[in-house]
C-alpha cells in the first residue's frame, strides 16, 4: 500500500452488539494535520435493560457464527474525501450490558466452558501456575487459522504461566482471530497473557447487590471517648488492604507485540506504529508521524477492534512509554466503560 493522498480518509468498522453485525464508519487518519482530540476518561454509559450474559447465563448460545461476522468488512474501506469532506467521524463505543466485553465478563465459569466447547475452541485446562485466574486454560491450536504465540515466553506445548488465559478472554480472542483472519493475519505474537500477581494479591470477589437493612441503634464501644491511659498501648492499626491484581494476573489481558500475515509480512507495534504519546489512536489527530502502509493498517485494526466493544480497554503506544512495543487488550468483569488510549 502506498501513502494516501491528503484528501483521502479511512473508514472502518463494524460493531457487534448482542451478536448482530452493525457497520459503523470509523475515520481514523485523515492524512492532514488536525487538532488533537484526547480520549475522554472512562465513564459509566447507559446500561441496556437486559444483559447478554444474563440471557446466556446457564447454557444459552452467544453468537451462532462464533464471532466470524465481527467487523464484517474486515475493518477495510477507503473513502475518497471530497473538497471539504474531511475524515469520517470516529464513534466511540458506548458501554451496555449487551456489549461483547460485558457478555463475556458476566459469564459464569461453567457457562464459559460450555461456550468454548460449543465453538470447538482447542484448549486444555491449566492445572497450576495461575492461582488468581478463575477458569485457567491454554490454547492448544489455532483459532480461525490464527495462531497465538508468546515471544520467548510461550512455546508450543509450553507449561509457561505466561500463556495461561481465563476462558472469558479466550472467547474474546476467538472473535479477534475471526476478524484478523479477514485481514490475512496468520499469527499473533504476544508479550504475555497471564503474568503472576505480586505477593499478597487476591482475586476480586464478585460484587453482590446491596440489600437494605433496618437501621439499628448502635451502642458506643466500651471505653469510647475516654483518653488513653498514660503508658498504655496505642490502638492497633487496621491491616493494609491486599494488593489489587492486574488484569494479566487474572488471565483477562493480552499484550500484542506483532501481527504476522500468511505471506510473512510482519506488522511490528514498536517499529510500525509511528504514534506520539498523548495523541488519540483513532479519530481526528490520530494520523501517524510516518503514514506507512503498516502504520495505517495497524490503526485500522486497533480502531475497528475498539469500536466493536470486544474489549473494555485498548492501550496503544500513544498511552505511555510502558506500551511502546505492544497493544494491550483486556476484559474487566466489573467495568462499565470502554477506554482507548
Amino acid at each position: 500500500m502506498s501513502a494516501l493522498p491528503p484528501r483521502r480518509a479511512l473508514a472502518l468498522g463494524a460493531a457487534l452488539i448482542g451478536g448482530a453485525a452493525l457497520l459503523t464508519p470509523l475515520g481514523i487518519a485523515s492524512l492532514r494535520r488536525s487538532g488533537a482530540e484526547r480520549v475522554e476518561p472512562p465513564a459509566a454509559g447507559p446500561v441496556a435493560p437486559a444483559s447478554a450474559a444474563a440471557a446466556l447465563a446457564d447454557g444459552g448460545q452467544l453468537v451462532e457464527d462464533g464471532g466470524a461476522s465481527l467487523l464484517a468488512d474486515g475493518g477495510n474501506g477507503l473513502l475518497e474525501g471530497g473538497g471539504d469532506a474531511g475524515a469520517a467521524p470516529f464513534e466511540k463505543p458506548v458501554w451496555s450490558a449487551a456489549s461483547r466485553a460485558a457478555a463475556y465478563g458476566g459469564l459464569s465459569s461453567d457457562a464459559c466452558d460450555r461456550e468454548m466447547k460449543r465453538r470447538g475452541i482447542p484448549h486444555a485446562p491449566a492445572a497450576r501456575g495461575a492461582p488468581l485466574v478463575d477458569r485457567p486454560v491454554r490454547l492448544t491450536g489455532a483459532l480461525h487459522g490464527v495462531t497465538f504465540r508468546g515471544d520467548g515466553v510461550a512455546k508450543p506445548r509450553s507449561t509457561s504461566p505466561f500463556d495461561i488465559a481465563d476462558c472469558r478472554l479466550v472467547l474474546a480472542l476467538d472473535d479477534l482471530a475471526a476478524f484478523l483472519a479477514t485481514r490475512g493475519i496468520a499469527e499473533v505474537v504476544h508479550v504475555s497473557i497471564h503474568r503472576p500477581a505480586p505477593a499478597g494479591a487476591v482475586a476480586p470477589k464478585k460484587k453482590k447487590k446491596a440489600q437494605a437493612k433496618p437501621q439499628a441503634s448502635k451502642k458506643a464501644p466500651k471505653g469510647a471517648g475516654k483518653a488513653a491511659k498514660p503508658g498504655g498501648r496505642p490502638p492497633k492499626k487496621p491491616a493494609p488492604a491486599p494488593a489489587r491484581p492486574s488484569q494479566h494476573a487474572l488471565g483477562l489481558a493480552i499484550d500484542v507485540a506483532a501481527l504476522v500475515k500468511a505471506d510473512g509480512t510482519r506488522l511490528e507495534v514498536k517499529a510500525d506504529w509511528h504514534g506520539a504519546i498523548g495523541a488519540p489512536p483513532c479519530g481526528p489527530g490520530s494520523e501517524p508521524k510516518e503514514p506507512t502502509p503498516q502504520a495505517i493498517e495497524l490503526r485500522e485494526i486497533v480502531c475497528a477492534v475498539h469500536a466493536s466493544g470486544l474489549f473494555n480497554v485498548v492501550l496503544t503506544p500513544n498511552a505511555n512509554e510502558a506500551h511502546a512495543d505492544h497493544f494491550h487488550f483486556d476484559i474487566k468483569r466489573d467495568a462499565h466503560y470502554f477506554l482507548l488510549e
